[in-house]
């Protein structure tokens, strides 16, 4: 039996804030087994009573009919027969703006009428609102269909996020101007650190909780060679250490190196020319947490860096 901590109830205010999606132009490209695109395939065929047929599909939705069009999402599911065909798939985007969202849709027909959108994920999290279908041209499935879709739907804006984000550092000097992110990240994806004898810059990309990809830096200066992380699917960075000094007269303490650990117990780095004299630091990160961003202050090369932690 669940504990009533496991069951509550939150009142809410009558009027919540909704983001508005009215996504058109968009072409869903449908073709039967046989054919050199095919996108759907039977599992059961059932057709002695006439219903229990079963349709496997990953249909492609672009943005245009023409040889530029690009891709937008894949519509994954089935459709059963029930009397009509019945719908259900996730409708998961592949662009950039919104990978791994989706929209849950369910429905019948394939090519007219309406489905509805009962769900989502991502930055359509909570979704409501319908999907209208035109056939483009009556060819067979076979052949190629073309169905113009056009989504209407409404979502939740959330107003926290579903993970804790915390800020730990700055770790270096005092000096320079701060550089820092606008959206909490929920994963790193890769890093970028451009060394000499110190840091010169850093950048990075990771995910943000509505599952948008997002670029910060070059932070720093315009010197240094590149060294470049990109981070496995289940890779997260766990440690981050230097060190600090001051290698030009005239300037402000600075990371003079820096060096990354990850779960998977590699080690990329040090890089930067930190010598025995410097101070180390190393920024803590307690067990079961990971590493989702930075942040820092600099100017001509990055005098502090500072960290995005989550648990895992």
């Amino acid at each position: 039996m669940a504990t009533p901590s496991n069951l509550q109830v939150t009142p809410a205010a009558a009027f919540t804030e909704y983001n508005e999606l009215n996504f058109q132009g968009l072409y869903l490209y449908r073709y039967m087994p046989g054919n050199a695109y095919a996108n759907q395939a039977g599992i059961i065929d059932n057709t002695k009573i006439g219903i229990g047929a079963t349709v496997v599909n990953n249909w492609n939705v672009w943005d245009g009919t023409g040889a530029d069009a690009e891709l937008v999402a894949r519509a994954q599911g089935f459709h059963i027969q029930a009397g009509n065909w019945v719908n259900s798939f996730s409708l998961v985007f592949v662009n950039e703006r919104f990978s791994g969202s989706t929209l849950e849709v369910m429905g019948i027909v394939v090519e007219t009428g309406e489905w509805a959108i009962v769900g989502g994920t991502g930055q359509f999290a909570m979704a409501t609102g319908v999907i209208s279908k035109r056939l483009l041209d009556h060819r067979s499935a076979a052949d190629g269909q073309i169905i113009e879709l056009t989504i209407r739907a409404f979502c939740p804006v959330l107003k926290e996020p579903r993970y804790p984000v915390t800020k730990i550092g700055l770790f270096g000097g005092s000096g320079g101007s701060t550089m820092d992110i606008i959206e909490a990240p929920r994963s790193l994806e890769s890093i970028t650190v451009y060394t000499g004898w110190v840091v010169d810059s850093i950048a990075f990309s990771y995910i943000d909780y509505t599952a948008q990809k997002h670029s910060a830096g070059r932070w720093g200066g315009p010197g240094g060679d590149p060294h470049t992380i990109k981070l496995g699917e289940s890779e997260v960075v766990t440690e981050v250490s230097g060190t600090v000094g001051n290698p030009y007269s005239g300037t402000n303490k600075l990371i003079t190196s820096i060096k990354f650990v990850t779960n998977l117990n590699k080690t990329y780095g040090p890089w930067g020319d930190g010598k025995e004299k410097d101070a180390p630091f190393t920024i803590p990160v307690q067990p079961g947490n990971g590493i989702m961003g930075f942040f820092a202050r600099g100017g001509e090369f990055v005098e502090a860096i500072g960290v995005y932690v989550r648990p895992l």
